[in-house]
C-alpha cells in the first residue's frame, strides 16, 4: 500500500470545464480547467491560481504532452492492442500504467515500483481515488492520469463507431462517461 497523499475526484464534474481535486477530507487542493476545442488544453492550478501543469493534445495525434511549469515533461500514449497498457515517456525514464482502465483500477509504475494507484468507489456519488507514493510529483501523476482517461475515452468512442462528434471529448467533458 502506498503511503503518500490520496486525492479524490468526483464524477459530478462530468459536464463542466472546471473541477476541483480534493484530499480525503474534502479540502480543495487543485483546480483543473479545460479547453476542449480542436486543440485540447487542460491546466492544473494551485490555490493561488498559479499554473502547475498542463496537458496538450493537438489535432491528428493520439498523444498528450504534459508540461510542468511551462516545460515539456512527458508524452502519454496508448501502447498495445487491448487498451490495458499506457506509456508515459519522461526525461527520467518510462512510467507504465497497467490494469483495468474501464473499471478505474490500475497502477502507474517505474522500474518495477508502483508510484501511483487509481481506484473507483461506485456509490451514489461515484468517486475516484489516486494514491501517490512519497517523493513523487503528484501534479505530474494526476495530469498523466487525466491524459490516460481521455485517450481511453477516445479509443472507446472510435472502436464503437461514435465518430460523429469531436473526438476525444472524454475526461467527462462532454463524453459519455464521467471520470475522475
Amino acid at each position: 500500500m502506498l503511503l503518500g497523499v490520496q486525492y479524490v475526484m468526483s464524477s459530478k464534474w462530468a459536464l463542466t470545464e472546471r473541477f476541483v481535486i480534493t484530499d480525503q477530507m474534502g479540502t480543495a487542493l487543485l483546480e483543473v480547467r479545460g479547453n476542449f476545442g480542436l486543440v485540447k488544453h487542460i491546466s492544473f492550478h494551485d490555490q493561488s491560481g498559479r499554473v502547475l501543469a498542463e496537458l496538450k493534445k493537438h489535432v491528428m495525434t493520439n498523444k498528450y504532452e504534459v508540461l510542468l511549469e511551462g516545460k515539456h515533461a512527458a508524452e502519454v500514449h496508448h501502447h498495445g492492442v487491448f487498451g490495458q497498457h499506457y506509456e508515459i515517456d519522461t526525461s527520467q525514464g518510462r512510467v507504465e500504467a497497467r490494469g483495468d482502465f474501464a473499471g478505474w483500477n490500475y497502477t502507474l509504475g517505474r522500474g518495477g515500483a508502483i508510484i501511483a494507484q487509481v481506484s473507483r468507489e461506485a456509490a451514489f456519488r461515484e468517486r475516484f481515488f489516486v494514491q501517490t507514493a512519497p517523493g513523487e510529483n503528484d501534479v505530474f501523476l494526476l495530469a498523466a492520469i487525466l491524459a490516460i482517461d481521455n485517450i481511453h475515452d477516445e479509443r472507446r468512442e472510435h472502436d464503437q463507431g461514435m465518430g460523429g462528434g469531436v473526438p476525444g471529448m472524454g475526461m467527462g467533458m462532454g463524453g459519455t462517461r464521467g471520470f475522475p
